[in-house]
């Protein structure tokens, strides 16, 4: 599959830079043994950390109303970044690493479809910005640790090539600056949001799950059945962890 632009002189001459960045962070860079094991985890799973993010700033952030604002501003600058991120993937198509010619052996769980750009740093970079205009400083710092060493698991991996995780990191950082700097001018949002009732921990544990599944089906699942159904059983479980009784829980509070 190309695209117009791919099918250019210009494609080759990409791929060709996007595997002589590949060799220099495999070869000079940590690699075998632990590190590849470490790098699979991270590849899968290493983007579950920033959810998990905000799924805690939501629930636990102080003062309520500026947390909860950051929380949404983050998964709504996610949101769009995904979305802008697979319309810049319908102009430039780039073969996964280890599908190209260059046969990089691959180190993780296969990914299918349009390598370029690379969804798990367009949604990561988004949340950073997002954090980070949301004056959610040290939040916004660790995340962006994470989503370096995710960037740096799929390369190694042969999940991504370097030019993929870039422009990727780039789409989601610009988009979670511009959401979080709209959030910032929604503070009557935000007190709307403080005034709502949330319980706590069994509520984390049911939207934990919720994420879990979600991004674990989203990330395997071609059919949008078996999309519903894990994402279904997060939502009961959340029911019954108590999430549906928030009344219980802030007279609990005030007793």
């Amino acid at each position: 599959m190309q695209t117009l632009l791919s099918a250019t002189p210009l494609g080759p001459a990409i791929l060709r830079w996007n595997y002589t960045g590949y060799q220099v962070l495999a070869r000079q860079g940590p690699h075998g043994g632990l590190w590849n094991s470490a790098a699979a985890a991270l590849a899968e799973w290493g983007i579950f950390a920033l959810a998990f993010v905000l799924v805690a700033l939501l629930f636990f952030g102080r003062p309520a109303e500026r947390a909860r604002l950051a929380a949404i501003a983050g998964a709504a600058a996610a949101g769009l970044a995904l979305l802008l991120n697979h319309l810049a993937g319908d102009l430039w198509y780039e073969p996964r690493p280890y599908l190209s010619t260059y046969h990089v052996p691959l180190l993780a769980a296969a990914a299918h479809g349009n390598s370029f750009p690379s969804d798990h740093l367009a949604f990561g970079g988004a949340v950073v910005a997002a954090l980070w205009v949301m004056r959610r400083r040290w939040l916004a710092l660790a995340s962006l640790v994470v989503m370096a060493g995710v960037g740096w698991a799929r390369i190694l991996t042969g999940i991504h090539w370097p030019l993929d995780v870039l422009v990727g990191l780039a789409l989601g950082l610009v988009v979670g600056a511009i959401v979080g700097a709209i959030a910032l001018q929604l503070g009557a949002l935000g007190k709307v949001l403080a005034a709502i009732p949330l319980p706590r921990w069994p509520a984390v544990a049911g939207a934990v799950v919720v994420v879990a599944l979600g991004f674990a089906v989203l990330e395997k699942a071609t059919h949008l059945g078996l999309v519903a159904g894990p994402i279904g059983i997060g939502v009961v479980l959340m029911a019954l962890l108590g999430i549906a009784a928030p009344s219980h829980t802030v007279r609990q509070g005030q007793a």
